[in-house]
């Protein structure tokens, strides 16, 4: 059967992003809010006679930039805008618990993933403000100090009132699926293989066809964000590509449109 030579389009594409050397899937998002290209070049002009009017044009820095936007956040993709690699992996994290002082003690929920010293120890008081803060002690805890054994924070006496509240952050260990992703310094977003796939609608017959973009190179950049709020639309990941020229090939990407009923 015949495939579409005009068509009209009203989807989004799904989008794969593949390792340039060993050619794994690293990534596929199939929960894109938008998805764009944008194809550009600069053209230079040549002028002159009476009035200096444009005689040649000379076009060139072709360029086609790809951009994506996701409804939701993906570990993968976000250690591919780093540069870096997703480590799975039991760590230690911190965690902080507001805590009622019985008998000069509170004791934490969880276990510290350490002995010694916890990451901060401080008065909560009834405004929701931090007040005092206490220093560690090893041994038996004086005047403006604390001391720990295994889950047990204890003070000096007189130091806190039964009833009062602390707030106390420290470490401890969390599952070994944790997830970790790292933002180094020397690590940037690498280039990557992309197909983006799609749906296009023929003109006459409104017959659905398969469309699909390859780009054998595209150079994600590494300038992104993360929004946090209460209120409003939930975040979204933007990314923005450029595809790149490769060794042999002037090709910077190829358009397909097909019928999957003619697949073999």
């Amino acid at each position: 059967m015949a495939v579409t030579n005009r068509w009209a389009i009203r989807d989004v594409a799904t989008a794969s992003f593949f390792d340039q050397v060993t050619k794994k899937l690293r990534a596929r998002l199939d929960s894109l809010k938008q998805s764009g290209l944008e194809n550009s070049a600069d053209v230079v002009y040549s002028n002159g006679g009476s009035g200096n009017p444009k005689l040649v044009g000379f076009s060139g820095n072709k360029a086609a930039r790809f951009t994506l936007q996701d409804a939701l956040f993906t570990n993968e993709l976000i250690a591919m805008l780093l540069g870096t690699e997703v480590i799975t992996a039991a760590t230690p994290v911190t965690t902080n618990d507001i805590l009622t002082v019985s008998a000069g003690s509170v004791n934490l929920e969880h276990t510290p993933s350490s002995t010694g010293a916890l990451v901060s120890v401080s008065k909560y008081l009834p405004d929701g403000t931090i007040g005092e803060g206490f220093d560690y002690n090893s041994s038996a805890p004086s005047t403006g100090e604390y001391g720990v054994a295994n889950k047990t924070v204890t003070f000096a006496t007189g130091d806190v009132v039964d009833g009062e509240k602390v707030i106390v952050y420290y470490k401890t260990m969390a599952g070994s699926d944790t997830k970790q992703i790292k933002a180094q310094t020397d690590k940037f977003a690498g280039s990557f293989e992309l197909v983006l796939d799609v749906l296009v609608r023929d003109v006459l017959t409104k017959k659905d066809y398969a469309a699909q973009i390859t780009i054998p190179s595209a150079k994600i950049e590494d300038n992104w964000s993360m929004a946090m709020a209460p209120d409003g639309d939930p975040a979204v990941q933007d990314i923005a590509m450029e595809a790149l020229a490769v060794p042999g090939s002037k090709d910077l990407y190829t358009m397909y449109i097909f019928d999957e009923d003619d697949f073999v």
